[in-house]
């Protein structure tokens, strides 16, 4: 290990999770923990002002994503990295925070990977992940269909998405149900399927990855 002290901030909403993990960090006599944000607002606040070496953070936030933070302190410095504590793991999730610069992705009730060990792996150049996170990694490469494949479905798309299709879409990729989507955006939760249907016919694909690839290539859902 590098003898550097690095500083280290927590983004957690739940109180009791960050009091938690922040007791287990300030073990590390290699970090400095940072106050705890509980809010993405904060985490934007901190890394505007101060250098962040490093940022563990949750994907669903009171007032975001996690991805936010994380590509905030990507742009802001390219060295940092970012390790991922969710419950979250479904495909879109983990490659969403992944494209956002994530370096590791934990399960928060996984226990072979512990929080320090993550950060000692993460700041040596590794990327620590949950067993099951990295499967599910490696299978949607597998499904992911050729890029130049899709770039030639998208030239040829002869329509584009609606305000609300775009809305579905976006709040699917974060990682949300759809009853959760259906709550968030006021509509019944049977008209969600009806929307992904109509999405999947749109762009002329069979499942959520290759549509939310797709929007995203075309600049339609961020």
């Amino acid at each position: 290990m590098t003898s550097k002290t690095f500083q280290i901030l927590l983004l957690e909403d739940e109180r009791s999770v960050a009091l938690r993990l922040g007791g287990i960090i300030q073990t590390w006599p290699s970090g400095v923990l940072l106050p705890p944000c509980h809010t993405v607002g904060e985490a934007l606040e901190i890394i505007a002002r101060q250098e962040v070496d490093i940022l563990i953070a949750d994907l669903q936030l009171p007032d975001g994503f996690g991805t936010q933070a994380i590509r905030a302190l990507r742009s802001r410095q390219p060295d940092a990295v970012a390790i991922v504590m969710s419950v979250l793991n479904d495909s879109a999730s983990v490659l969403d925070a992944i494209r956002a610069g994530a370096t590791g992705y934990l399960e928060k009730d996984d226990s072979a990977i512990g929080i320090i060990k993550a950060m000692e792996m993460a700041v040596t150049q590794q990327s620590p992940m949950s067993a099951s996170i990295a499967r599910l990694i490696v299978q949607s490469l597998h499904e992911e269909p050729p890029q130049e494949d899709i770039g030639r479905r998208a030239a040829e798309l002869p329509f584009t998405l609606t305000k609300r299709e775009r809305d579905v879409l976006t709040t699917i990729s974060r990682g949300f149900s759809n009853a959760e989507v259906a709550e968030m955006l006021g509509m019944s939760p049977q008209t969600v399927p009806v929307h992904t249907r109509n999405i999947y016919r749109k762009l002329q694909v069979s499942n959520k990855t290759e549509a939310i690839y797709l929007a995203r290539r075309e600049g339609w859902i961020p």
